[in-house]
This record gives C-alpha cells, sequence and structure tokens, in this order.
C-alpha cells in the first residue's frame, strides 16, 4: 500500500509510507466496486471515475475515516479535496491525543527507514532529514533531530520540519536532551547535557523565540559516567544516567543539583519522582526478534515519554549491541507517538 502525505505548504510528498499491500475500495469499506488503488488517480481520470470517487457523501465518506488507522488516514486525506475534508476532523483528533502508545522507528540506511505500529505491522518510507541525523529526543509526536550542529523539529507522519538555531557543538556522543512541550507552543524550551572527556559537563538551553543557545556552566558532577535519559517537568528538567544517578536543572533558577535514586525507600523524608523509568525497553520487549533484525544489527535507541493518567513512563534511551561473532552493521531506531500536525505557512521557532 502506497500511502500518500500531505506535506505542510507543499503538494504531495513521494514517496511516502507503503507496507505489503494497498489500500483498496474494498478495504475502505466502499462495497461493490472493482479493487483498486485509492492513490491511483491516473487510472480514474481515464476510466471517468474522478466524479464518482470524489462525489461520495460525506456521511459514507464519514464511515470510511472511522475504519482507518493512521497510515491508511494519511493516505485517504491525500486523494481529493473532498477526502481531504472527511480525513482533517479524525486527523485533528490524533494531533489532540497526547496518550497514544508510541511506534517504533528505525532509520540509519540512507534515507529509506522502516516504521513499526504497536501491532507489529511495517511501513516503509523515505526520510531525506534523518540522512546521517541523529534523534536526541522525542516527545508528543514530535522528534529533535540533530545534524552535526544544524538542529530542528521533525513530524514523521505530516513532514511537518520547524528549524532552529545551530547548535554550539558539531559532535554529541554522551548526550542526554529534552524538551518541555511541542515546538509549536510559546513556552517550548529545549535543553541538552554534554559530557566531553576533557571538558566534563556542560548544559545548553533554548527558549522558544531565541536565535542562540544559553551555555549554563555546571560544576563536576561525581559518579555521573554515561548520561540516559532527560524529561521536564515542574520547571525542572532532570538527566538520568544510566545507573542511579540524576542532575536536575531549575529553568526558574538556572541552576544545578545532583541526587542519587534510592529503590524501595518508603521514607517520607525521602523525594518521590513522579515518574516511571522503563530501562532496556526495546531489549525486555524482545524487539530484535519481532522486527527481525539479525544478530549482526547494533541499534542506538532514543527513547520518549508515554504520558498517562497516574505517572507518565520514560522509555530510557538504549545501547544494544549485536552479538560479539558476528560483524556489527549500526543503525538508529527512536520511539515516537503517532501524531499528525499541520503547521501554518508562517510557522517557525521565532515569534
Amino acid at each position: 500500500m502506497k500511502s500518500s502525505i500531505k506535506t505542510p505548504n507543499e503538494k504531495l510528498r513521494e514517496p511516502s509510507f507503503a507496507s505489503n499491500g494497498k489500500v483498496t475500495a474494498r478495504q475502505l469499506g466502499i462495497l461493490g466496486v472493482e479493487e483498486s488503488s485509492v492513490t491511483s488517480s491516473k487510472k480514474r481520470k481515464e476510466s471517468g471515475m474522478t466524479g464518482l470517487w470524489s462525489g461520495l457523501p460525506a456521511e459514507l465518506l464519514s464511515l470510511i475515516v472511522d475504519r482507518l488507522g493512521l497510515i491508511e488516514l494519511l493516505s485517504f486525506h491525500g486523494v481529493c479535496k473532498a477526502w481531504r475534508a472527511a480525513a482533517s476532523t479524525a486527523l485533528s483528533k490524533i494531533e489532540a491525543s497526547a496518550n497514544r502508545k508510541p511506534w517504533f522507528l528505525i532509520y540509519g540506511e540512507n534515507s529509506q527507514c522502516h516504521l513499526y505500529d504497536e501491532s507489529g505491522r511495517r511501513y516503509t518510507t523515505s526520510i531525506p532529514e534523518l540522512d546521517g541525523a541523529t534523534c536526541i529526543a522525542s516527545h508528543q509526536g514530535w522528534i529533535l533531530v540533530f545534524q552535526g550542529g544544524p538542529m530542528f523539529f521533525y513530524c514523521p507522519f505530516s513532514h511537518a520540519k520547524i528549524d532552529i538555531p545551530t547548535f554550539p557543538l558539531s559532535v554529541l556522543s554522551n548526550h542526554a536532551a529534552a524538551f518541555s512541550s511541542p515546538p509549536t507552543t510559546l513556552e517550548c524550551i529545549v535543553a541538552v547535557m554534554h559530557r566531553d572527556i576533557m571538558s566534563g559537563f556542560s548544559l545548553y538551553v533554548l527558549q522558544r523565540g531565541a536565535n542562540a543557545w544559553a551555555k549554563c556552566e555546571l560544576i563536576q558532577f561525581y559518579n555521573v559516567r554515561e548520561l540516559g535519559s532527560a524529561i521536564y517537568g515542574n520547571q525542572n528538567f532532570y538527566f538520568f544516567d544510566k545507573i542511579n544517578k540524576l542532575i536536575t536543572f531549575s529553568v526558574k533558577d538556572k541552576t544545578c543539583v545532583q541526587h542519587t535514586l534510592l529503590k524501595n525507600e518508603n521514607s517520607t523524608t525521602i523525594k518521590h519522582l513522579p515518574y516511571v523509568r522503563s530501562k532496556s525497553h526495546f531489549v525486555r520487549r524482545n524487539m530484535k526478534k519481532k522486527l527481525g533484525l539479525g544478530e549482526d544489527v547494533s541499534i542506538s535507541i532514543c527513547g520518549t515519554v508515554v504520558q498517562n493518567d497516574s505517572t507518565d513512563i520514560i522509555i530510557c534511551n538504549e545501547e544494544v549491541e549485536s552479538a560479539e561473532e558476528f560483524e556489527s552493521c549500526y543503525l538508529k531506531g527512536v520511539w515516537i507517538q503517532p501524531r499528525f500536525f499541520h503547521l501554518s505557512p508562517n510557522q517557525s521557532w521565532s515569534f
């Protein structure tokens, strides 16, 4: 199935998501019509069926839309003006839904990417924006992408992209990053903590509308080696290492404090984090086998935050190594909520 995604401010961008089959009229619930790709506009014109498809009653289009998943809905959205209007309401609901289960996106093979939904269905797509890039944060359907200096927010489902000021460093190795809210909000703040072997820790902060990153001077943190995941909450950024250390950065006071995380402590004198961390999420779910990745594959994974009614769940960053006896094939992955964002023509990072 080829699914066309409407690119903000552009015409349909090809190629887009593709799976093992095509979206057919019969799959969409239109009975009595020969099976044919819903994106084959040329054939419809040749057969004189363009008016038939675009003239379907709004009530019928609404019933069809209710039966579609996100990828099929994006294909439906790109067919014609009437179908686009019918799909817009459903896409708006998806855009507003913050607690959808994350999907998994694999990239690192030029621009070719593979997307897996929560049921394990696989889609293949080309995303040139991720060629040679690294996803360093994922939240509410947006990913923060680093390209050796240039950095931007990106939504793979709508190709929405927001460029932000160039990052001061050209290389990020031992790092953790987070952003406070979607980049379209006025309150969005981005924070990236980086550890260099020679110079130690550095923290860079960017507020919505700013044209340059602000560097915060940090003291040396002891026993904090490899940075892991990061999250924002209550006007603080939380930077976790991969063992039991936590560094908090107060946006209000511009100060950092180091903490040690304890297990199974019920004392009322100990502060409790309002988050649950899911470590080794990829490994524990046996994702390598589910995704059909060979033993020769190493994969670097960017986690995300799953919003819950009671406690938010942090899916931590992971480094999954290949089996020692195999030559390594290096890929990258990111957990991302399946959401669709449409940007206005004048949307930018600056006010």
